[in-house]
């Protein structure tokens, strides 16, 4: 069974490649599929939010009686950092309606068979002001990703995105008709997948439990679809819920969990973080296994005499250019009077505070001071390699 992610124009390309790696982490009849291009979402208009309560207020199910499917393609902004809210605060808002079109063009234009799902994933808020909604054949949904700092100070939002992303894949399974849906939600929260959280911030209930209840255990029963394909979507929520918990025990206590390199190329992963991978290019991931490598510290002027350890690292990592060409860029790399190694610091910093967020972030950057060490602040027992040089 398919279900294709795709992802409007709007949305973080890095982001949703990070929620793709979420979901597909559980292994079962479901696939994933990524987008194979940006979807637009036409006539979103601008408005104004006026206070947190009517930020925080779902409305009611919206009628589907919309306007007809206008294919112009206005494209939106990008948004990589989320700023806090002040209200009264504007955003772009657009009807349900566009958003199934553009599952409905994309279903349309790669030919997809009738029982595939499709998710938009779209920073443009919704009429009705909900985390998500599906079509009246339960086939289309769509999922508000922006805004979710709100409600989780601290946590990277492709948490509760990818938690979105499985909750709609089993509601679409297991509702056949809109119409039903209202029959389907909880409007009492019991901290289960289908509470409704009119008041916006029993969400944060719902994620921290993870939980079905037992209406609807009873519905998933009775729908007859394949028990494996549930057993993965419910592997795959509380795998999100143990993230979740794990990322907030890390706030409260402040404490650094394992880093943990894998295989030859020394991929960085963050297992408590939901096996987050932090992406780096071949030069900045060789300073920063050396500096794993390194937990005592090492001042950046005595880098040159690491030439060799560090060379070797870029050398495995590089798949491109000639053995020349990355000598040279190591050479510029190591110069102290270039600004090559600061400039590659920063970039790391950039990358662990976009992978982990901005309070986890500080316990695995490289820190120091001019003239004194450098070195990541983690204990050594909580650097972990697969494989040694």
């Amino acid at each position: 069974m398919n279900v294709h992610l795709i992802r409007s124009s709007d949305f973080s390309a890095q982001t949703y490649q990070s929620v793709l790696q979420i979901v597909r982490q559980y292994e079962g009849p479901i696939e994933f599929l990524a987008s194979e291009s940006d979807a637009f979402i036409s006539n979103a208009i601008e408005v104004e939010i006026e206070s947190k309560e009517a930020f925080e207020k779902a409305q009611d199910l919206p009628k589907m009686n919309m306007s007809i499917y206008d294919d112009s393609r206005a494209e939106l902004s990008l948004h990589s950092n989320r700023p806090r809210f002040s209200f009264p605060f504007k955003t772009k808002r657009a009807n349900w309606k566009h958003f199934f079109d553009a599952c409905e063009y994309y279903r349309s234009a790669r030919k997809l068979p009738p029982e595939d799902l499709v998710i938009l994933l779209t920073d443009t808020a919704n009429e009705a002001n909900w985390f998500g909604g599906a079509d009246k054949t339960m086939k289309n949904a769509f999922i508000h990703t922006a805004d979710w700092h709100h409600y989780f100070e601290g946590l990277n939002e492709r948490f509760p995105i990818a938690y979105e992303v499985i909750a709609w894949t089993i509601r679409m399974l297991i509702v056949k008709d809109q119409t039903e849906m209202p029959n389907y939600w909880h409007n009492e929260p019991r901290g289960c997948m289908s509470d409704f959280c009119q008041n916006k911030r029993q969400i944060v209930l719902k994620m921290r439990t993870a939980d079905i209840c037992m209406d609807c255990m009873k519905l998933l029963q009775s729908s007859k679809v394949d028990v494996r394909i549930f057993g993965q979507l419910i592997d795959a929520l509380e795998g999100v819920r143990t993230y979740f918990l794990s990322t907030e025990r890390s706030l409260f206590l402040n404490r650094p969990s394992t880093v943990f390199v894998s295989g030859y190329l020394h991929r960085i992963f963050f297992p408590a973080y939901g096996n987050l991978e932090l992406n780096l290019n071949p030069k900045q991931r060789a300073i920063y296994c050396f500096f794993l490598r390194h937990p005592e510290g090492v001042r950046l002027v005595e880098l040159i005499d690491h030439r060799s350890e560090i060379g070797a690292l870029y050398h495995r990592f590089s798949n491109f250019g000639t053995i020349e060409e990355i000598e040279e860029s190591l050479n510029l790399l190591l110069d102290p009077l270039e600004n090559n190694l600061n400039e590659t610091l920063s970039r790391i910093r950039s990358a662990i505070k976009r992978t982990l967020g901005p309070r986890i972030s500080p316990n695995y950057q490289i820190i120091g001071s001019r003239g004194e060490l450098y070195r990541i602040n983690l204990d050594a027992e909580l650097i972990q390699f697969e494989s040694q040089l």
